[in-house]
């Protein structure tokens, strides 16, 4: 969001590679878009956990996650 006015969304690489690329990035002007966003954004920060390390989300097997994800 930007200032609470216009939402970027899309798949955008910000690198050098993006004028070669086939990026999608659209500017959407609107406030109530804008809001839109920043609420579903609380919500989902709302039930988020900390990443503290690759263990935390990655495992090589279903053997190796903590049985509580399963």
């Amino acid at each position: 969001m930007i200032d609470g006015d216009a939402t970027l969304m899309g798949s955008m690489s910000w690198t050098n590679a993006a004028a070669r690329n086939s990026e999608d990035l659209n500017l959407v002007a609107s406030r109530p878009v804008a809001e839109a966003y920043a609420a579903h954004w609380r919500e989902r920060l709302a039930v988020s956990i900390p990443f503290a390390s690759r263990e935390d989300w990655c495992w090589v097997s279903s053997a190796e996650a903590p049985s509580d994800t399963r």
